[in-house]
């Protein structure tokens, strides 16, 4: 897979990512468990990883990582 394609693959795993965190608040409960709090820490890990994924396909290709301060 070229470099390009990997890119917009990483993008697309990126948003998969964030429809599955926005798709646990839609069903969780108002009482935290211990069982929705394992499922969520284990939802935010997989949008981190996938996020840095996309970081460095889009770095290879000329993009970098914008810093705090907006460059």
């Amino acid at each position: 897979m070229d470099d390009l394609a990997f890119a917009r693959t990483a993008a697309r795993a990126e948003v998969q990512a964030a429809l599955q965190v926005a798709d646990f608040a839609e069903r969780m409960s108002p009482v935290v468990e211990a069982e929705a709090l394992a499922e969520y820490d284990t939802l935010v890990a997989r949008e981190a990883a996938v996020r840095g994924t996309r970081q460095d396909a889009f770095a290879r290709l000329g993009f970098p990582v914008p810093g705090v301060e907006g460059g």
